[in-house]
């Protein structure tokens, strides 16, 4: 289960996420709508699916820019009786709203893993991204996080960021590294079209760093995080064993999901054999409106093609260090549409880029870089 919750106090300079600045004011009815569209989801879509519901993440946006009230009265109308025991509950936050109260709200409510969006330990390279905090209150919430006992707790940085060199990079991994947190997610800046980080970069206000560099970059989070004792079991994140994001991984072995709020997608596996996608209104006016009026999106689902599920299960499933099973990909597609795959693949395999090992077909560490290219040699253009 995910639950978008798209408001800041601010947007950043390369956000493209579905989120608003400066409507704190529309988050109490925010949530009468998305706890009406849950219990319109239970009523009407999955009575006759009996799910058993193994994760919950709260995202955004920045969840923790909600108050205790706030997250409080959204967790008891989505959960009456408390969370499900012994499932993974993550909620977002940002350092400039996450508090020790907060904290112990979470603690007292059932969320059990918390992931903070610190980006960066540097001030300027702070500045340069929009963010609100400063380095040193990363340092004090993450310290605060730490003393108060979370045994699952996460944080991501950001990558060629403009002006950073790979001694930067590798300055603020190390500082990352010291909280010792079992998680961590590290993710290269992609420009996103009409955003203002993009629009300065296009300006030449201000310049990315160079693909060596970018490249140097990824050498250090690969060795320093392998030499801390984390696994790099996707390709963005590194985990502690046993520490791997279940709800991530969920979305990467396309298990089903359900998204509630502005901009949430959710996939089933009816109807049948490939499943269904649906989407909801990424504007906060029209997703309140068909909450109003009652007329939900689940109700018009996109059922998928044959094609659609296996370009679908190759994007996601190549993520994972593991990759994807060929056992698996047999069951569900046939031998001969494999075979064909296989066929594609074997001038990157060839190349060193590819492997295929324990019956999985991977990405290798080299290929991990360009997995985005890698996977379109294995899709025919006309599915792409």
């Amino acid at each position: 289960l995910y639950i978008h919750i798209p408001f800041c106090e601010k947007k950043c300079a390369y956000c493209d996420f579905t989120s608003y600045a400066g409507k704190e004011n529309e988050i109490p009815a925010y949530i009468t709508h998305v706890l009406d569209e849950w219990t319109a989801v239970n009523r009407d879509l999955l009575r006759t699916l009996h799910p058993r519901i193994t994760s919950c993440y709260f995202g955004g946006g920045t969840p923790s820019l909600l108050s205790v009230d706030q997250i409080t009265s959204l967790v008891h109308g989505l959960f009456p009786g408390g969370f499900p025991p012994e499932i993974e509950v993550t909620l977002e936050a940002n350092p400039e709203s996450l508090t020790l109260s907060k904290l112990a709200c979470y603690q007292e409510l059932g969320i059990n893993r918390v992931s903070v969006g610190v980006q960066s330990f540097s001030d300027e390279h702070l500045r340069l991204l929009g963010r609100l905090h400063s380095a040193r209150r990363a340092v004090e919430v993450l310290t605060m996080i730490r003393d108060a006992g979370w045994d699952n707790a996460s944080l991501d940085l950001m990558y060629g960021l403009p002006g950073q060199t790979p001694k930067d990079f590798q300055r603020d991994l190390n500082r990352a590294l010291t909280f010792n947190f079992p998680h961590l997610s590290a993710y290269c800046l992609t420009l996103a079209p009409w955003t203002p980080l993009k629009d300065a970069v296009a300006s030449g206000e201000v310049s990315l760093p160079t693909e060596d560099e970018i490249l140097a970059m990824m050498d250090i989070l690969e060795k320093s995080t392998e030499r801390a004792g984390y696994r790099h079991y996707e390709i963005s994140n590194f985990a502690r064993p046993g520490h791997e994001c279940l709800h991530n991984l969920a979305y990467w072995s396309l298990s089903p999901y359900i998204g509630l709020g502005v901009g949430a997608v959710s996939y089933l596996p009816d109807p049948p054999p490939w499943g269904s996608h649906h989407e909801n209104p990424k504007p906060l006016g029209t997703y309140a409106s068909h909450c109003r009026n009652k007329t939900w999106p689940f109700l018009h689902r996109n059922p998928l093609t044959r094609e659609q599920a296996l370009t679908e299960t190759l994007l996601t499933g190549l993520r994972l260090q593991r990759g994807v099973s060929l056992q698996a990909l047999i069951v569900r597609f046939g031998k001969e549409t494999i075979l064909r795959i296989l066929e594609r693949a074997r001038p990157v395999i060839e190349g060193g880029w590819m492997a295929l090992k324990g019956g999985h077909l991977k990405a290798t560490p080299q290929g991990i870089r360009l997995l985005d290219t890698l996977i379109l040699e294995l899709i025919p253009p006309d599915q792409r």
